[in-house]
């Protein structure tokens, strides 16, 4: 058959598979994936990729909408690579999010749950990172009277003899769009950010605006503004707000006087960090504090025990400080802790699960890459009373490999890409009577799973999905583990 790729063609959904794609089958059966589609829809599609055993394809106009549709709160959503799912009601996400769970987990055999519900679907997320972009404005001009010295003009409805003439205007901030570095949704709205998040971000552009200045251009690196990192307490009202621009000799901290005095009124503290690397990240190379406490607070209750966190401008903390609280209460549900268990915590970022379990156990080992996390790790503690954990800076692969203690139970929270090969075999090694994995990718976690359990050692007891990121296809996936 002659190659379908840059050809339109006709789909049905089947269903949503992970992550967040839409499962279609074309004509002559082969899978065709896609996204922005409900099960059982139907849509023309622009054929992007055409291997022999699949097709990617870009939604072009839907034809038969399903009954579960919805339209999104957001006037970026499809644009914005931030939400996935706004199309639908949250009840339905959680169906698909825990059938995706399901599908990639269905060789353990184990009865999974339905995912446990957000406490909130809006407005949850207490950190964001926005970057300033310069916007462009298109004015569009018929060509054919430019060429005849006429005045130009818009050209007619459908006309062909039009082009853009592209005038940088203010400074603007936004997200990137879905699949780009260079293109952004401009905000506001944003409606999974806290609203004094947005509140703060918008006081922040309209100073930007107001400067005159430009954006940093990640293409030419020249300009000034670069990103907006904004952290929320939660549960204690905290807000923290990071400037982050390309360095410019000629601009101190008084630079900012006006708009610290506008965020004070509800910021707890106030940084601006410089930046000169080309990078997209957000580096720190110089920061400096221009308004309150070094760090906010958060706090989080869970077995009915109240922690307080200390939390920097760039440690981690989970987005969804509500069902954190959830999943950390999973965790513990799962596990049923025992005060004789010696407990190690890996990947324990600045060390919140361990200190929740602390209570529960008679002592803790947390294990981090990221020093500063375990200097957070470590006051965290402190602040919390806690005496009986200890934490290690260096990379999970590295310990495990002068680690001679042995462990009653183990926790494991990687990032994506899962538990690297020597971590699986140091897993095996210490005997641990259980282990709770804490996944954010249920595909790797299917993939750790089938190495632990293989030699027979260890078998799966119970899966509880567990949802911390509504309107996306993201989900948590917590899996107990017992020897047998």
């Amino acid at each position: 058959m002659a190659s379908l790729k840059h050809k339109i063609i006709k789909v049905k959904a089947e269903k949503i598979v992970f992550p967040g794609n839409v499962l279609c089958r074309c004509e002559d059966g082969v899978a065709l994936f896609t996204e922005g589609l409900l099960p059982d829809e139907e849509a023309e599609v622009f054929v992007t990729r055409d291997k022999k055993s699949f097709r990617e394809a870009k939604l072009e106009k839907l034809l038969i909408n399903s009954p579960l549709r919805k339209t999104s709160e957001c006037p970026s959503f499809g644009k914005c690579g931030g939400c996935s799912f706004q199309h639908t009601d949250y009840v339905n996400q959680i169906k698909f999010k825990t059938d995706c769970v399901k599908e990639l987990l269905n060789f353990t055999n184990i009865e999974i749950p339905q995912a446990k519900q957000s406490p909130v679907q809006w407005n949850y997320r207490n950190k964001m990172e926005f970057s300033f972009y310069n916007n462009v404005q298109c004015t569009m001009y018929n060509v054919q009277s430019t060429i005849n010295n006429k005045t130009p003009q818009p050209p007619a409805p459908g006309s062909r003899y039009s082009t853009a003439i592209l005038n940088s205007s203010a400074v603007s901030l936004g997200l990137h769009c879905k699949g780009s570095f260079y293109k952004y949704s401009e905000i506001p709205p944003c409606f999974i950010a806290d609203e004094n998040i947005m509140k703060a971000a918008e006081i922040v552009k309209e100073f930007a605006i107001k400067t005159g200045l430009k954006a940093y251009n990640n293409k030419t690196h020249e300009g000034f503004f670069r990103h907006l990192v904004l952290r929320k307490g939660v549960n204690t009202g905290d807000l923290l707000v990071n400037i982050v621009t390309n360095k410019q000799e000629n601009i101190n901290k008084i630079f900012f006087d006006g708009v610290v005095k506008e965020l004070s009124t509800f910021c707890s503290s106030i940084y601006w960090t410089e930046n000169s690397k080309f990078s997209d990240a957000v580096n720190a190379e110089k920061i400096t504090l221009l308004y309150g406490n070094e760090n906010i607070t958060e706090t989080l209750t869970v077995a009915e025990n109240k922690f307080k966190f200390s939390v920097a401008p760039f440690s981690f903390f989970q987005t969804n400080t509500k069902a954190t609280e959830v999943l950390y209460n999973t965790v513990i549900e799962l596990l049923q802790p025992d005060k004789q268990d010696t407990l190690l915590d890996m990947y324990c970022g600045t060390g919140a699960i361990g200190i929740c379990l602390s209570p529960h156990v008679k002592s803790v080992v947390g294990v981090e890459q990221v020093e500063a996390s375990i200097e957070s790790a470590k006051y965290n503690a402190k602040i919390n009373n806690i005496e009986n954990i200890e934490f290690f800076a260096q990379p999970a692969e590295k310990w495990v490999k002068n680690n001679t203690k042995k462990f009653d139970a183990v926790i494991v929270d990687p990032p994506r890409a899962g538990l690297m090969e020597p971590v699986i075999e140091h897993l095996l090694f210490l005997n641990a009577k259980k282990i709770v994995y804490v996944s954010c990718n249920p595909s790797t976690l299917a993939r750790d799973l089938k190495l632990i359990t293989k030699d027979g050692k260890y078998k799966i007891i119970k899966v509880c999905p567990v949802d911390m990121f509504p309107q996306t296809y993201h989900i948590e996936t917590v899996v107990l583990l017992t020897i047998k």
